[in-house]
């Protein structure tokens, strides 16, 4: 289980999600606030780690989707809208508001317990099988 202590797959998720990069634009035609997430740089993590961030950005775009290999969350929509909103309410070039770092905080753990639920089952085989449809 993903809440044990000594649990490599909890801090290598957590790791993974932790090095995601969220940015904000707006889509012209409705002129809402459309949020990305990628792996931000990754040079100096390990493999495990790399794979969990590029699984992350896929569990993202689930999110933002409302549809991924496994059941979306409600509150994890809203959580991500949430964070999109606090970040484009932010003036271009400003420091990260506390708000922000709080909402972009709770979204990275509900995010890493999604990707657990989406690779439980074979966490190695799973991890890589998401990181892979990022990379290609």
């Amino acid at each position: 289980m993903m809440n044990q202590p000594d649990d490599q797959w909890s801090v290598t998720l957590q790791r993974g999600v932790a090095s995601l990069d969220f940015q904000v634009t707006r889509d012209p035609t409705i002129g809402t606030p459309v949020m990305t997430g990628a792996p931000g740089d990754l040079r100096g993590a390990r493999a495990l780690v790399q794979a969990a961030a590029l699984a992350a950005a896929e569990a993202d775009r689930w999110v933002a989707a409302g549809a991924g290999d496994i059941p979306i969350p409600r509150d994890l929509v809203l959580t991500r809208r949430d964070l999109a909103n606090a970040k484009a309410a932010e003036p271009p070039g400003s420091v990260t508001s506390p708000f922000t770092a709080g909402y972009a905080a709770v979204y990275r753990l509900e995010l890493s317990r999604l990707l657990w639920a989406a690779i439980s089952d074979a966490p190695a085989r799973r991890l890589e099988e998401l990181a892979r449809r990022v990379a290609s």
